[in-house]
């Protein structure tokens, strides 16, 4: 009796150890099992977070970093501008082997972002920040400005790679606001999702290069960034996409080997979670807007639509906004239809998730106006009228005067 439980007992055991890991990679569930200290998980179109694991926690990015550099590269430099090697920026810590850069070496602009986001090259990053701003502290200020400006409020640059100071940090959440900062620009797209290309700058051709990353073997991968130091431990930014949707997953403080198995967590959970809701049809919208003294009737140039995670027993609320137009403006010109006179926002509880343009439509002039023309142009006619007559009576008066004085 006693060995029939015993090999009853080993039979459950192995059925339980076989079933384990596909229980454990259920991320159905609100409670995901992730082996990285911070994760976050958002809408790439909205911002809407859909999980979060110590996202508003400070930590350090790594190179990571690098996407807010690759931002301030496309925003300040044009196609075809070039990026040169200096003395300073070749001491920083080597990052690859596969390329080395000797001094007053040029890239242009897309070849370095490309080279940057492959190679994770600390080199170019510095090279880049010198080109953009003159000298390191002055890219440096513009980074945390641009952070500012994008929300991402608990973020402090110090370097524009990544590599580590103390005083360098970031969390999950600011992270994906910059990622979906740096969606705006497909080149920067292109080159986070790039794995390999063969690039030449104007002392080496036709270089081969490629990414080392296993982030690529994810079928929804779309684009990302790695990072690493001893200090920030395997960190990522990764953004996913699947039927059409898509979401930016960003890990801090993991370790290479399970953040893989991390992202699968977060791609499942979030993607179980969304769906698509029509909030507004355009054909069906008739709201107004108050300018001024004009009640104005708006309209929308495309259906409200929004992926969201909100629980369907969660309802979204609508809030409209009008354009702030300065009154005398108003008085001018009055409304133009089409002309943009307000904002619709969705906001999922106390966040708002989109915001949409309202356009006027119709025409909207000034009564008053046309009634004070009317009126000063009758007074300036009466005016005219008057005047003559009283220089009629004038005359007749100065005749009569001279007749009298004849006579």
């Amino acid at each position: 009796m006693k060995l029939f439980m015993n090999r009853w007992g080993a039979i459950i055991l192995s059925i339980v150890i076989i079933f384990l890991p596909i229980c454990k990679v259920d991320a159905s569930v609100d409670n995901i099992n992730l082996f990285s200290d911070k994760a976050i998980s958002v809408v790439a179109e909205t911002g809407e977070v859909i999980y979060s694991k110590n996202g508003e926690k400070m930590d350090f990015p790594a190179s990571t970093t690098k996407i807010m550099t690759a931002i301030l590269l496309m925003e300040h430099l044009k196609k075809g501008d070039y990026i040169t090697l200096s003395d300073q920026s070749l001491k920083q810590v080597k990052s690859n082997s596969q390329i080395i850069f000797s001094k007053g070496e040029k890239l242009d602009r897309d070849t370095a972002l490309k080279t940057m986001m492959v190679l994770s090259a600390n080199d170019l990053a510095y090279a880049i920040g010198e080109r953009v701003a003159g000298n390191i502290p002055a890219f440096v200020k513009m980074m945390n400005q641009k952070a500012k400006e994008i929300g991402a409020t608990h973020t402090h640059f110090v370097t524009p790679n990544g590599l580590h100071d103390n005083n360098h940090y970031t969390t999950p959440h600011d992270l994906a606001l910059i990622a979906r900062e740096a969606m705006k620009y497909p080149e920067i797209m292109t080159a986070m999702g790039t794995k390999s290309a063969i690039i030449s700058t104007s002392v080496q051709k036709n270089k081969y290069i490629f990414n080392r990353s296993n982030m690529f073997t994810n079928p929804y991968f779309y684009a990302g960034k790695t990072g690493f130091t001893n200090e920030a431990r395997n960190t990522l930014v990764e953004i996913d996409k699947k039927n059409g949707e898509t979401i930016i997953n960003v890990l801090l403080h993991s370790s290479k080997p399970q953040y893989l198995n991390d992202i699968k967590l977060l791609d499942n959970y979030a993607f179980s979670h969304l769906r698509q809701v029509k909030l507004v049809n355009k054909n069906n919208w008739n709201e107004t807007v108050k300018i001024g003294s004009f009640k104005v009737k708006t309209m929308l140039k495309e259906d409200v639509n929004v992926l969201t995670a909100a629980p369907k027993n969660n309802d979204l609320t609508i809030k409209i906004f009008p354009k702030k137009i300065n009154i005398n403006q108003l008085n001018l010109t009055g409304i133009k239809k089409d002309e943009m006179v307000g904002t619709l926002e969705v906001w999922n509880g106390n966040t708002k998730i989109k915001q949409v343009k309202l356009f006027s439509e119709k025409n909207y002039q000034i009564k008053n106006k046309v009634e004070k023309s009317s009126i000063f142009f009758s007074s300036l006619i009466l005016s005219s009228i008057l005047i003559i007559l009283s220089l009629f009576r004038g005359i007749r008066s100065k005749q009569r005067y001279i007749m009298q004085k004849r006579g």
